[in-house]
């Protein structure tokens, strides 16, 4: 079933996608959001789907070094210190199949995190929506994060020179056209660095049958899309489905939505 929760705030959100790209909460960690609610409320793993509406993002200047205190006769810190956090007012569409009430939903979702920023307020709200376009009715005005229609645009790279300034001629054209639309740099997952069939068994891993692997991080191409816009709201229930984020994994890539893969791209 679909749901939209609608006047969402976050603060102290972490406003670093991965390393390459910043400025706005990654759509990783809202499908992050999707799957803990999900979990929460016995859905099969790795099948959420999540599209988040961002209405406002603030970034923060506040402390830009972290609380000491005294340990073992010095001071040491204890917190991180991310360099871009903010306050994001966002609302996100949740596909949680399995899942039936609205209520339930809204009790788990009060006590969970957006990009490490805790939800401050407790009068959101949570509707069962269509499952067309015209589920995005009735949202305030925002806008939504979806990967690219364009195939050409829909490159990732994990630093590799060529790929990264073929991303960055798209973003960052010489002319923008007409009708060019707003794309964004953004996180779209991770590759693997290790086969986990075959990676050693590691000392403090947090589970013990999720093997601990090491990746690098994947940076791509996402566009921010009026909940307004009949691209959106005139969509069939199909078309509007493969909008939303969710969890792809082909070879070695961990992506967040299957059109990102290389050989789909």
């Amino acid at each position: 079933m679909r749901f939209a929760l609608r006047n969402l705030r976050a603060s102290r959100v972490n406003l670093l996608m991965n390393d390459y790209a910043a400025g706005l909460p990654s759509p990783m960690a809202f499908l992050g959001l999707a799957e803990s609610i999900g979990r929460d409320l016995g859905v099969t793993p790795w099948i959420a789907r999540v599209l988040p509406i961002l209405h406002a993002v603030h970034v923060s200047e506040g402390r830009t070094k972290p609380e000491m205190e005294p340990k073992s006769g010095a001071f040491t810190p204890i917190e991180i210190v991310e360099d871009l956090v903010g306050t994001v007012d966002v609302s996100i569409l949740l596909d949680l199949p399995g899942c039936e009430s609205a209520e339930a939903v809204k009790n788990v979702a009060l006590c969970k995190r957006i990009a490490g920023g805790t939800i401050a307020n407790k009068d959101i709200r949570v509707d069962v929506v269509a499952q067309d376009g015209s589920g995005l009715k009735g949202l305030p005005r925002g806008y939504a994060m979806v990967r690219p229609d364009q195939p050409e645009r829909r490159l990732i790279s994990s630093g590799d020179l060529v790929q990264m300034e073929r991303i960055a001629q798209i973003l960052f054209p010489a002319e923008r056209e007409p009708g060019r639309g707003w794309i964004v740099p953004v996180a779209v997952g991770h590759r693997l660095l290790e086969d986990p069939d075959t990676t050693p068994k590691r000392l403090r891993a947090r589970s013990p049958d999720i093997p601990h692997v090491f990746v690098e991080p994947c940076v791509g191409i996402a566009e921010l899309i009026s909940v307004r816009n009949a691209r959106l709201t005139g969509l069939d229930d199909e078309s509007m489905t493969e909008r939303f984020w969710r969890w792809s994994s082909e070879g070695r890539h961990v992506l967040g939505h299957p059109a990102y893969h290389p050989q789909y791209a």
